[in-house]
């Protein structure tokens, strides 16, 4: 019988856990330099720790060149393993610690341009509050990001990313809530037109166009009077930047769609008006991806439920 004392304290089955830890934050910051700052070792210090890996795996992980490293077949799939087994080391630390009261850490959140501004930036800063002792760095991009490759921790967005190459498949996908529209305008709009009564009368005005909207952005279907009517709009404004839609319905130029979230606040204070009582139809869901593990960090539940009370927020009674 083997006893625990006979055994490296950091290794397991001739891996050493320092050189997993290594390779794995060299993959993540992309080459050996800027690792090896981080780690405040040198650039050898960390080459001698790869290879050290490589050499007990019998298998060549990284192809090096002078400014980069790039993923072999067989280092994709190790690597995608070593971020979920560290993962899982650092949330079983913080659950044993009992950190429920001090999150301490970074949390890397990536979204889409509308979510990210309309919500997710928020809620950071309701999050900051509540954990100053957490960095929250955000990115913000219409594209998706690989998750193992760029050591974000989840991505936010209500888009379906089928269609996304860099989209890592392997992760786990929770449905923070529902992201339905709101037809509205300024009231300025409205000083010398008169406000559509019903869906059809929306072909009789300017309409503005956000042209990401799936499926089709000049399509708009709203549910009258128990039934569901869809309406070919447009109008003189077309744009794939959420917030040049906004601006533009704020300053009367026209009929907007846009997303709930993301005007509830210019409802609430007038400076909107909702154009129609009935529900805008609508499938869009606020989406939550991160890597599949058993122990999901306390820092990212911490600010899935901030999220999750700002995203209700705005759907509750009186956002119209």
């Amino acid at each position: 019988m083997i006893k625990s004392s006979d055994m490296p304290r950091s290794s397991f089955d001739g891996l050493d856990l320092n050189d997993i830890v290594i390779f794995t934050r060299v993959v993540q910051h992309g080459s050996f330099t800027t690792a090896a700052k981080i780690f405040g070792k040198s650039p050898s210090y960390m080459s001698k720790h790869v290879s050290q890996l490589e050499e007990a795996l019998k298998l060549t992980l990284l192809n090096r060149s002078t400014h980069a490293v790039f993923l072999t077949d067989a280092g994709s799939v190790f690597f995608d393993h070593c971020t979920r087994i560290l993962a899982e080391i650092d949330a079983a630390k913080a659950d044993a610690s009992g950190l429920s009261s001090e999150l301490i850490g970074t949390l890397r959140v990536h979204s889409t341009p509308g979510v990210g501004q309309a919500l997710v930036a928020p809620a950071i800063v309701d999050f900051n509050a509540r954990y100053p002792s957490i960095k929250v760095e955000l990115t913000v991009s219409a594209y998706s990001v690989n998750l193992m490759e760029r050591g974000v921790d989840v991505v936010i967005g209500s888009r379906d990313f089928d269609d996304d190459e860099s989209f890592h498949t392997g992760l786990f996908e929770r449905k923070l809530g529902p992201a339905p529209y709101v037809i509205c305008a300024a009231p300025s709009y409205f000083a010398e037109r008169p406000r559509p009564m019903k869906p059809a009368d929306l072909r009789e005005h300017n309409c503005l166009i956000h042209t990401t909207q799936k499926p089709d952005p000049r399509t708009w279907s709203a549910r009258f009077d128990d039934d569901e009517i869809t309406v070919q709009v447009d109008g003189t404004f077309h744009s794939n930047f959420e917030s040049a839609i906004l601006l533009a319905a704020l300053q009367g130029a026209g009929i907007a769609r846009l997303p709930h979230y993301s005007v509830v606040d210019e409802i609430r204070a007038g400076r909107l008006l909702s154009v129609f009582d009935g529900e805008i139809v609508s499938h869009r869901v606020i989406k939550a991806f991160y890597p599949r593990s058993r122990f999901v960090p306390k820092k990212l539940r911490a600010f899935l439920a901030i999220l999750e009370a700002r995203l209700k927020d705005a759907m509750r009674p009186g956002a119209e």
